[in-house]
């Protein structure tokens, strides 16, 4: 059940909007937070600065080099993601056990990339401004109605293979998710493509700087996705 305050304070701003950012963000900043966050930033800034050097060419075959830095990438993600969200949520699994959930987190994961994938073939000229940006639009539209139940899938006791106990009370948790999503972590998204062209047609003196800016920019986008999703998960909990 809701406690008073927090019922309180989600009608003050119209149903929970302010709270529900706030409330995202400031568990983000929970001591338990700072190794995963500083390794977010690790392993993004410098996975992408190495696949940028070994990009192949176009029907080429991708260098070790290119396949270690990628496949660290994906990796990073997956445990990373795992660990942040069932820290952000309080969960009852330990942060970093490669357990059920883990596993099935992972193939939810796969699934996301097969989105993506699907939706940028869709859209026409997808390097472009307004393609990156249709992409990223599309991208948070589609996925958002199930971020409750992709966080409890990292961090539900039993197993959260079933969406029913995640997919429910819709008006709690979508519409602020939806909007601080596409306010906040759909700009950093297209921000991040775009800087990506550039860094792959080589951006000369501007390389170094811009990689690091972007390695930054990336963590702070995928620590505030995992927070804005966490909280709708806890919006959903706490119903």
């Amino acid at each position: 059940m809701r406690n008073a305050a927090t019922e309180i304070r989600d009608n003050a701003d119209g149903g929970g909007f302010a709270a529900f950012l706030t409330d995202a963000v400031g568990r983000l900043f929970d001591p338990e937070m700072r190794l995963p966050a500083a390794l977010t930033l690790v392993i993004l800034t410098f996975s992408n600065i190495i696949i940028l050097f070994n990009i192949p060419e176009e029907n080429g075959v991708p260098s070790y080099a290119f396949l270690a830095a990628a496949f660290v990438r994906i990796g990073g993600i997956l445990v990373l993601g795992v660990a942040i969200l069932r820290i952000l949520v309080g969960s009852e699994r330990y942060p970093w056990r490669p357990d059920g959930a883990f596993f099935l987190y992972a193939v939810s994961l796969i699934a996301t990339f097969g989105v993506a994938s699907l939706i940028t073939g869709l859209i026409d000229s997808p390097e472009t401004l307004s393609g990156i940006t249709q992409r990223n639009v599309l991208l948070t539209l589609v996925l958002s109605p199930f971020a409750p139940w992709a966080v409890g899938i990292a961090v539900a006791t039993p197993l959260g293979w079933n969406p029913a106990r995640f997919l429910r009370d819709f008006g709690r948790w979508l519409p602020p998710l939806l909007v601080w999503t596409l306010l906040l972590v759909t700009p950093m998204g297209i921000l991040h493509a775009v800087i990506d062209l550039h860094l792959i047609d080589g951006a000369g003196e501007w390389f170094w700087p811009l990689s690091l800016f972007d390695g930054v920019l990336s963590t702070v986008m995928a620590l505030l996705a995992l927070g804005l999703n966490a909280e709708a998960y806890r919006r959903v909990a706490r119903g």
